[in-house]
C-alpha cells in the first residue's frame, strides 16, 4: 500500500551549515535525509562531493546541519516511529551568492499527513476563518 504524501512543511531553513555549499556539489531539487542526532536535534543529511587524499572525488551521504526548534518538534517524533519523510532542497544560496548574509539551505518536508497527526498540535495550526467566509457559509447554508 502506497502512502499519500503531502507538504507538511514546504520551506524549512537548514540552521548550522557545516558545508561550503559551492564545494559540495549539491543542488536544488536533491533528495536530502532527517535523522535524529545524539543531541536530540534533527540532522539534515545529503549526498555531498567530497575528495579522497585530495585527489580522488567521491560522493557519500554527509551532514549537511540541522533543523530549527519548531519543525524539530513536529518531526522528531515522526523520525522515532519510523514515519515515511521525503525530503528534497529547495532553496540553495551558496557563499559566491550571498552578499548580504551567510549561505543558505531549505529544505522541504513531505510525508502522509494522517500519519502524523497524532503528534500534531492541531490547536495551535487552527486558523478561524474571515468574516466574510462566515457570511457566505451562512448563505449558503440557508439556500441549500
Amino acid at each position: 500500500m502506497s502512502e499519500r504524501l503531502e507538504a507538511i512543511l514546504p520551506q524549512v531553513p537548514v540552521e548550522g551549515i557545516v558545508i561550503h555549499i559551492g564545494k559540495a556539489g549539491i543542488g536544488m531539487g536533491d533528495l536530502a535525509e532527517a535523522r535524529l542526532l545524539p543531541d536530540g536535534r534533527v540532522g539534515i543529511f545529503a549526498v555531498i562531493r567530497q575528495r579522497v587524499l585530495g585527489i580522488f572525488p567521491t560522493r557519500r551521504m554527509g551532514y549537511i546541519g540541522h533543523l530549527g526548534p519548531v519543525a524539530e518538534r513536529i518531526l522528531s517524533p515522526a523520525l522515532i516511529e519510523g514515519l515515511l519523510l521525503r525530503l528534497r532542497i529547495v532553496v540553495l544560496t551558496p557563499e559566491h551568492l550571498a552578499t548580504n548574509g551567510p549561505p543558505e539551505i531549505h529544505v522541504s518536508v513531505w510525508a502522509d499527513p494522517q500519519r502524523l497527526a497524532p503528534w500534531l498540535d492541531l490547536g495551535a495550526l487552527y486558523v478561524p476563518p474571515l468574516a466574510d467566509d462566515q457570511d457566505r457559509d451562512q448563505v449558503s447554508l440557508t439556500t441549500a
